[in-house]
């Protein structure tokens, strides 16, 4: 996806949102809006969002007093999350589609997000998406897929959000599940001391993506999560940031994301707010080297 000029003001009102929150010194407020205005008159709008939330955000933390501004809302969310995980467990051990229960949850703690215009509420959205039909469903191509890939990558994306991914990595009772999280601090998205955290390593092998930006850029991207990410079977994508960036490759990605501006719903053909599990157009990817294998979590059963 590229960028567009729809995207302008939501860019502008998250600068506004992040000033409130107490997050930039007051002296830096207005240098700081004057350099995004600057950042959104030069920009080719051919480059894809997560491109320009780099610089952006990259921007901010040179003039914030710490380098990673959204510190303490992450730890409050995994902090949070984890403190509920027995409740969310107890919830997918207790439903009739354990995989189905906890798809679901995955796909709800995608409500906890700093960057998007708009704002919804994990514990009434958890409500919803129990009995609500999704607006794209195939999850069942999903869990058909997973049951025969000898490899899965699972991209994150937010703190708080990351538990109830562990949650679902746990369900699968899948020998060969990597997980990637940020190269570095951008917006409230997870990091490796996040994954450490919520201690994703007892369901995942953790990787980064060996970038900054809020969503994948595979031309900045590490070699080892390139090598992972051009060899796995099945790559499950969370969030917007990271569809954006993936959106238009021909792997075989599945999208899980609650829908949260217009040109995200229009691309989907599908409403704000809408809870999305959604097969992309690849073909699939390249099977698994064995030395791949090693160091990843065994389980008895595949979903």
């Amino acid at each position: 996806m590229h960028l567009t000029w729809e995207c302008i003001p939501c860019i502008v009102r998250s600068y506004i949102r992040l000033v409130q929150a107490g997050t930039l010194p007051e002296e830096s407020v207005e240098p700081g809006m004057r350099r995004l205005l600057a950042l959104l008159a030069a920009v080719d709008y051919r480059i894809p969002p997560p491109v320009f939330g780099r610089e952006m955000h990259r921007m901010i933390r040179s003039l914030a007093t710490e380098p990673d501004p959204y510190r303490s809302v992450k730890e409050n969310a995994n902090r949070s999350m984890m403190a509920l995980y027995p409740t969310f467990q107890e919830m997918v051990n207790e439903a009739d589609d354990p995989f189905d229960a906890a798809l679901r949850l995955a796909i709800a703690g995608n409500v906890i997000d700093s960057g998007p215009d708009h704002h919804m509420d994990i514990t009434e959205t958890i409500d919803r998406i129990v009995n609500a039909p999704l607006a794209i469903d195939d999850s069942l191509l999903l869990k058909s897929d997973i049951r025969e890939a000898e490899t899965v990558l699972f991209i994150g994306d937010n703190c708080g959000e990351i538990v109830l991914d562990k949650l679902l990595i746990a369900t699968l009772h899948h020998p060969g599940v990597f997980y990637a999280v940020r190269g570095g601090p951008v917006l409230n998205d997870a990091t490796l001391a996040d994954a450490a955290f919520v201690r994703m390593e007892e369901a995942a092998r953790v990787l980064t993506t060996g970038d900054d930006a809020p969503g994948v850029v595979l031309e900045a991207a590490s070699d080892e999560f390139l090598r992972v990410f051009n060899r796995a079977d099945v790559i499950i994508s969370k969030g917007q940031g990271n569809l954006e960036g993936l959106i238009d490759l021909p792997q075989n990605i599945y999208f899980l994301l609650v829908t949260k501006c217009d040109v995200i719903a229009k691309r989907l053909a599908v409403g704000v707010g809408d809870f999305i599990a959604f097969k992309g157009n690849g073909s699939g990817g390249v099977s698994e080297d064995a030395d791949l294998q090693q160091d990843v979590p065994s389980g008895e059963t595949r979903a």
